[in-house]
């Protein structure tokens, strides 16, 4: 297992994507830092650091990539036999791939916080101070670290989900598209779900609904009211569905024919 692991991680690190991502990422928290550096009216500086300087969505995209290839990819170029007749487990493969994505986004993560930091001290260190209040008498740095947490939750209910589906594609630009594309829809159903719950407030348990919790840990007041569900079972609802997505993911690559 850990074998596996360490093979996957290898890949990674030396797949070209991984550097591209990585670049892209700080060039894109660049450029968003410093048009909000040069227009001060159209941003806030502290919401803007908070947000990683857009960081945390454009790492949506880059991970949503990944997990759409690390599978799609191995049944693409008939890697994934070689893998078997090593009498590997397929659980072991599987598991080795969730573990390794799950590895990336801390990545990302770390990455997003640190160069968020850098910008702060270069183009922003005059404006406000990490220990400022910002919302809910919360630290900017507090406020911060439960964002990224929220958000870090978020995204793997969604990539347990683009995990599940990679499982059903051979090819992995397909993967990836649907995966986008699917993101995309959820976000737009997500935000006409309220009208639904409003009338059934059963309907508040379905995983779409569970993606908010980004946006309600930022405003509990206002989305909970929404949402009908607090930040306890939001992160509880997140969880329990990444559980099942990876699950019903497991089933379809145990028995898909190589």
């Amino acid at each position: 297992m850990v074998t596996l692991i360490r093979q996957e991680i290898f890949k990674l690190i030396h797949k070209r994507s991984t550097l591209i991502g990585t670049i892209a990422l700080l060039v894109l928290m660049t450029i968003f830092a410093i048009f909000s550096k040069l227009q001060p009216s159209f941003s806030d500086p502290k919401g803007d650091f908070i947000a990683a300087y857009g960081g945390l969505s454009w790492v949506v995209f880059f991970m949503i990539a990944a997990c759409s290839t690390i599978i799609a990819m191995e049944f693409q170029y008939g890697t994934v036999k070689e893998l078997l007749y090593r009498k590997y487990y397929r659980g072991q493969i599987l598991a080795s791939k969730w573990i390794t994505m799950f590895l990336y986004s801390l990545y990302f993560y770390v990455l997003s916080f640190i160069f968020s930091i850098i910008l702060k001290l270069v183009l922003f260190n005059s404006k406000f101070s990490l220990t400022d209040l910002y919302s809910n008498d919360q630290s900017i740095m507090h406020t911060t670290l439960v964002t990224y947490a929220g958000n870090f939750v978020g995204l793997w209910l969604l990539l347990s989900l683009v995990l599940l589906l990679a499982n059903v594609f051979k090819s992995s630009a397909a993967a990836i598209s649907v995966g986008i594309v699917g993101y995309f829809a959820t976000s737009i159903v997500s935000s006409l779900l309220f009208m639904l719950i409003n009338k059934w407030e059963w309907v508040k348990w379905n995983p779409l609904n569970m993606l908010n919790l980004p946006t309600q840990l930022s405003n509990s007041t206002v989305v909970g009211t929404l949402t009908r569900l607090s930040n306890a079972e939001l992160v509880w609802g997140n969880l329990i569905y990444t559980a099942i997505f990876l699950f019903l993911g497991y089933l379809i690559f145990r028995k898909r024919n190589v």
